[in-house]
């Protein structure tokens, strides 16, 4: 089997995570072994394409998002949260 779209690697994600529970030596075993093979296979070959490097840092004060904020420290609602 191989496996030439993502479209095809996610349906064989899905139908090997079916099969995960089959009996050895079963027919379903052997296909569960081929779709595995298959999907570990489209990985290595696409390995560079899912990798994640750092980042590269933005200059400061530029690219701020929401979530960026202008002060280092835990934000101030922390003290809100309920003490057990």
């Amino acid at each position: 089997m191989l496996i030439q779209s993502h479209t095809e690697y996610a349906a064989a994600a899905e139908r090997a995570n079916a099969l995960s529970d089959v009996p050895e030596d079963s027919a379903a075993a052997e296909e569960l072994k081929n779709l595995v093979a298959a999907l570990r296979q489209w990985d290595e070959d696409h390995a560079g394409e899912n990798k994640h490097g750092p980042e590269a840092n933005p200059a400061p004060g530029t690219n701020r998002s929401s979530d960026d904020l202008p002060v280092a420290g835990l934000p101030g609602n922390l003290v809100k949260l309920k003490r057990d």
